[in-house]
This record gives structure tokens, sequence and C-alpha cells, in this order.
């Protein structure tokens, strides 16, 4: 792949033997792979002290897809928010993240396990995909865990919803003890490879999870750490109510939402909250009203409304920005004793102190 470096704007160009061209920042094109190609730019600036590990492949925004990859890339932009796209056609890709983490997406092959065995010292796999995943890009895993097994990598699974906010949120203590398992099974200077589909959303939040969790890194640190070497979108509100969930438990309080709907309406749906976005739950008529009551645990949910098929939001209920998505949102604030504790976890920074830590700990060894 001949690639050339734009000093002022600091972007690498590279273009593939099809004549396609991509462009990254001179940051991330220090090390550009594209299928089994590397380009090596100029070294990119210090950024802490993981700034030495910059070998990492680069999503390849810029190339078209099949018509698999623009329909999981519009209804990835559509639900998670942001212009990332996933050309599943590529082959794998990833993001060295620290020295024993790799995040990227998911494997195709036998060969691919093969290969992160033999270039980047892959020890473990942990795989977040539902098998419904591998279904729409018709991956067959069996060759996959033939070929950990045959390179000595350890493989295991997690199954997270894709586009799933509040799925991540339950699954997230399990798969940060599944990727704790897969790291503290390496040896030296071996890694551990978490991936869900694109290695955009899920993969990257269980990252983040392990650094914050596990690590004891602040958690925007972590977040600024990851989405610097890899852009993708992970929900950070979800390890945050993830967070929560671990400390305090799931106590559900009663909510009702509504809205006034059009008088000729005949179907009022509700998407997001605790269902996720694919499983939207029916509205009651109450007099000018459609409304929905549900148990929910503390936390921040968000939602929308579909009204005889059209996607909508209550222009009279709390209103948030999501990558660009306008969603409706409900706070709820679960038991009162725990409340100033959850306003701090739920905060922007949301700070741990050590006995938290300790709790958190305590937790993941026992899903381990």
């Amino acid at each position: 792949v001949p690639a050339t470096m734009d000093r002022e704007m600091g972007v690498v160009e590279a273009t593939t033997k099809s004549g396609v061209k991509a462009k990254v920042s001179r940051c991330q094109a220090s090390s550009v792979r594209v299928g089994s190609s590397a380009v090596m730019g100029r070294p990119c600036a210090s950024h802490g002290r993981h700034a030495e590990f910059r070998r990492r492949r680069i999503l390849p925004i810029s190339f078209a897809g099949s018509s698999s990859s623009e329909e999981y890339s519009e209804v990835m932009q559509a639900k998670m928010g942001g212009s990332l796209t996933y050309v599943h056609e590529r082959g794998i890709n990833y993001t060295r993240i620290l020295p024993n983490l790799i995040v990227g997406s998911c494997l195709q092959t036998g060969a691919d396990a093969k290969a992160l065995r033999r270039d980047e010292k892959v020890k473990a796999v942990l795989c977040l995909q539902q098998d419904s995943d591998m279904d729409y890009f018709h991956l067959d895993l069996d060759p996959v865990l033939e070929g950990c097994k045959s390179a000595g990598i350890d493989h295991l699974r997690c199954r997270v919803n894709d586009f799933d906010p509040y799925d991540l949120r339950l699954k997230l203590p399990q798969g940060v003890a599944a990727l704790h398992k897969a790291v503290s099974s390496c040896g030296e200077g071996e890694c551990a490879y978490v991936h869900c589909t694109a290695g955009l959303g899920r993969a990257p939040g269980v990252a983040i999870g392990y650094m914050y969790w596990v690590l004891g890194m602040p958690l925007l640190d972590a977040h600024r750490l990851l989405t610097s070497k890899r852009p993708c979108n992970p929900k950070v509100n979800s390890i945050r109510q993830a967070t929560c969930d671990l400390l305090f438990g799931l106590e559900r309080s009663r909510v009702k939402i509504g809205m006034k709907a059009p008088v000729n309406a005949k179907e009022v749906l509700v998407a997001g909250l605790d269902m996720g976005w694919d499983n939207p739950a029916e509205c009651k008529r109450e007099l000018d009203r459609f409304v929905l009551e549900r148990d929910l645990p503390g936390g921040r949910f968000q939602y929308k409304y579909i009204v005889d098929g059209r996607w909508t939001f209550n222009a009279d209920a709390p209103l948030c920005d999501d990558n660009g998505n306008s969603n409706n949102y409900i706070d709820v604030s679960g038991g009162e004793n725990d409340y100033l504790v959850r306003k701090r976890l739920l905060s922007e920074e949301a700070t741990l102190t050590q006995v938290e830590k300790d709790i958190l700990s305590k937790e993941l060894q026992r899903r381990m």
C-alpha cells in the first residue's frame, strides 16, 4: 500500500491496489495496516505513558462495501450516532490500546487467529458477538475456533446485543471479568484481543470498563486513551450505570412516560429504555395520550416513540443529544439511601472511592 504524508495537515493518504484512497491522522497512521500490508510513517507525538505502542490497524472508512456492510453501517449510525462505517469485506482491523490489550473487529477465518498469534502475540481472544451477528455476515465460528486452537489461543465468549446500551450495561460485569481473565492468562510479551463485530461499540466499551474497574484508571482518562487511538463510539454512560448496578444492585422503581399523539394514530410504541432499540413496547391510550408504565433500575434511560412506524420524540419531555440523535430520556433515582452516591457515579468523572474499587474487584473476581 503506497502512502504519502501530508506534513502540514498531519494526515496520511494510503492507496490500495484497487486505487481507493483512505485518509487517517498522522498519529493514527504511524503504522497503518490494511489487509496484510503495512505503511510506516513518521513517529507520532507522545500521548502519555502508552505512546510507545503505536502499531495498529486503522478502519478504512473510505472504502465502498457490499450491501451488507452498507446496511450495517447505516443501522449503526442511526442507532449509535456518529459517522463511522464498517466494511466487513476488507477483513480484520484492530488497534493496540495497551501493551497487553488490543481492540478490534471480528475474526473471520482461522487464518486471522494464526496471524494475530504470529504478528501480535495474541494469547486470548474475547468475542462479544451474538450468533445472529455472525449469521448476518455469513461467518462460520468453527474455523475461527480451530484456528485459535491450532495457534494456542484461548477463545472466550460473552454475548452482548449489538447497538443496545442497556444490554451492554447488564453484560458489562461479565464482559470485564472475561477480559480480566483473558489478560491474566497472557505471559510476557503476550496480549488479549477483544472484539465485537466492527470493534466500534461493545468491544471499546468492555475495554474501557476493564481499564476503569480493574486497572483503576479514571473513567474519562480511559475513554480518552482508547478513542485517541481508535475512532469509535463506546457508550460511556452504560459503564457508569453498570458501576452503580455492581455497587447497589438492580432495585427497580415504577415509572410512567407518555406523549400526546395525533388523533388518528393507530399504534404508538416506545423503543429504548431497558428493552433495547429492537424490542419496542406498545403504549396504552389514556384519553388523549399514549402511555407506558415500566419498572426500571436506577440510572438514565434514553428512549424514542414510534408512531405508526415513524420514529420520533416528545418535544415536551426531557431531551438529550446522543451523537447527533435526539432522544427523550428519563432519570430513575433508585433507592433514597444511595441517591448522592449514584449522582456522583453518574456524573462526567464518575470518580470511585477506594472502598468502591474494592467492592468492584470482589464482584469481578466472583464472576471470573
